[in-house]
């Protein structure tokens, strides 16, 4: 059975072989349904010219003449010619395309002479959309970038975020570049080389602050109406033990201002608790130079650290110590962040002041924290506790090393 199958198939293919030979045979003098125009010559192509959508070829059947026809590639890219079924022609060259039909029309026909060739190319573009002066497509240029073809449609609007600007290829992948740099020049790495078909994406510059330096959570954060300083900061973590919180600044607009931390968080002056706007950017910076001095002093608070100062320097760089100071019982606490632990020793100068014992009037260190005492009053635990708290040196769960006979 399936031998008398075969057999009629093959018959039939005969049948229609001699009924397509006769009736072409008696239209040798018609016209072929091809355009006659001269297939574009190729020679400019950096490399082989690959059929798309849009593109418009010749197929041309010389033995078989109403074969032959003119054909726009759909946007699916499958041709329909007679007695085939669609042939998916995108990314193949003419070369290809006719050696496929050659191939195929053998089933069917007796030595068909095929030449295909292109007639008119596709035109060529890049879609640019988002926030751009004038969304659409624009045409296309061999070794055509990124700036050319935005400022093809106009270049970015203001709220462009030129930062993440998102580029699609044809083929699907996808890059983000940063063109955000205004001094940027065409061709540089950033500045990426386009295809024929890439799709372009301005997004919108989204309204942020940023916080950086001595926070848990250092980076930007989306902007809220009448956000504030303390907003931020608590959007950010909270600012670290290690933050100088007096010397922070405020860059609004292009400008830098102080913003004194110290003032707001440890004294509550909320007059530093500013009102913050889309873009503004809060630096805290580390600790870096200072020795705090507090207690019976004439100026409590910290003290610019220079090399080689000592306690008398410190003491005298907040305005010496007060009348019932309790010179002989200062308190010298020294952080070491590393181990966890608040060594605190007890410095008497009143030997260096009165007997020049010189090994009382120790060297400091940045960062280090002063507690004079009044006569009236012993320093303990608990006062060195809500000191270090009150300064934000450390939090309580450091070790204290004492070497204090009054505790």
């Amino acid at each position: 059975m399936k031998s008398i199958l075969l057999i009629q198939r093959h018959f039939a293919r005969i049948v229609l072989a001699i009924t397509l030979i006769a009736f072409f045979t008696v239209r040798t003098g018609a016209e072929p349904l091809a355009s006659q125009a001269a297939p574009l010559s190729l020679d400019d192509q950096t490399g082989p010219y690959l059929l798309a959508s849009d593109d418009v070829i010749n197929i041309t059947v010389v033995n078989f003449p109403n074969l032959s026809e003119t054909i726009v590639v759909p946007p699916d890219g499958k041709i329909s010619v007679p007695l085939l079924k669609p042939i998916d022609v995108t990314g193949k060259t003419t070369s290809e395309v006719q050696a496929i039909l050659t191939q195929e029309w053998r089933k069917y026909v007796i030595n068909p002479s095929v030449t295909v060739s292109l007639s008119q190319k596709r035109k060529e573009n890049i879609l640019v959309y988002g926030y751009v002066m004038t969304p659409g497509t624009g045409d296309f240029r061999p070794g055509m970038r990124v700036l050319e073809a935005i400022a093809q449609q106009g270049g970015p609007l203001p709220q462009a975020d030129m930062s993440r600007v998102t580029i699609t290829h044809r083929n699907g992948t996808k890059q983000t570049v940063d063109l955000s740099n205004p001094a940027m020049k065409g061709g540089t790495p950033a500045d990426a080389p386009l295809q024929n078909g890439d799709v372009i994406y301005i997004p919108i510059s989204r309204a942020q602050i940023t916080v950086v330096g001595e926070v848990n959570n250092p980076g930007s954060f989306d902007y809220k109406d009448d956000m504030n300083v303390l907003q931020a900061l608590t959007d950010a973590g909270g600012v670290k033990e290690s933050a100088d919180l007096a010397t922070a600044t405020l860059q609004h607009d292009g400008v830098e201002v102080p913003l004194n931390l110290d003032a707001l968080l440890r004294h509550g002056d909320f007059s530093w608790n500013k009102k913050l706007s889309a873009g503004d950017k809060i630096m805290v910076p580390e600790i870096k130079n200072r020795v705090y001095v507090f207690g019976a002093i004439a100026r409590p608070g910290y003290y610019i650290f220079k090399p080689d100062d000592r306690v008398l320097d410190a003491l005298n760089g907040c305005g010496g110590p007060v009348r019932n100071a309790a010179m002989n019982k200062i308190n010298l606490i020294r952080i070491d962040r590393a181990k966890g632990i608040a060594k605190v020793t007890v410095v008497d100068i009143d030997k260096f002041l009165k007997k020049g014992d010189i090994t009382e009037n120790v060297a400091l260190k940045p960062g280090d924290v002063l507690y004079i005492p009044d006569k009236k009053h012993a320093f303990g635990i608990q006062d060195l506790f809500g000191l270090l708290s009150g300064v934000n040196i450390i939090g309580s769960t450091y070790r204290i090393i004492t070497g204090n006979p009054y505790y």
